[in-house]
């Protein structure tokens, strides 16, 4: 179950983050907007999860494929000076929402690549009452903007 960080990004590239959904892209950049200048660095499309291969094992093409197909992958990694921040990103999140975060901890503590706390966010567009009192008991930090 490795963890695969994949590409850091520039903090002021505005491309489509990969595998983030159209309609989230526009409340990712307005959260970037907003709190972007907190974080040193950044990370879109993390795999934690899925089987374990050796990086010898990587380089078949197939063994590559499966892994990348059956990893589950966090929409962003923030790092900041002293936590990094697992974040999902949705305009309207439903429990689904809570669930992924919930897992994608437990996966990412399985091998972390970066020895800091984590800390769980949601950033929304929307977010109904009882979505923000579970993820609030659950001590999921929520944006909505």
């Amino acid at each position: 179950m490795p963890t695969d960080l994949g590409q850091k990004f520039s903090l002021n590239w505005r491309g489509d983050p990969p595998h983030m959904l159209e309609p989230d892209i526009p409340v990712w950049y307005r959260f970037l907007e907003v709190y972007g200048n907190l974080f040193a660095n950044l990370w879109y499309d993390v795999c934690v999860g899925g089987p374990f291969y050796t990086k010898k094992e990587l380089e078949d093409p197939l063994k590559k494929m499966w892994y990348q197909n059956l990893a589950k992958r966090i929409d962003a990694l923030a790092e900041l000076s002293d936590v990094i921040w697992l974040i999902e990103v949705s305009a309207d999140p439903g429990l689904r929402s809570i669930g992924q975060l919930s897992s994608y901890q437990i996966l990412w503590n399985r091998d972390p690549k970066i020895m800091k706390p984590e800390r769980l966010v949601l950033v929304a567009g929307t977010m109904e009452k009882d979505i923000l009192d579970v993820a609030g008991t659950l001590s999921i930090l929520c944006h909505i903007i």
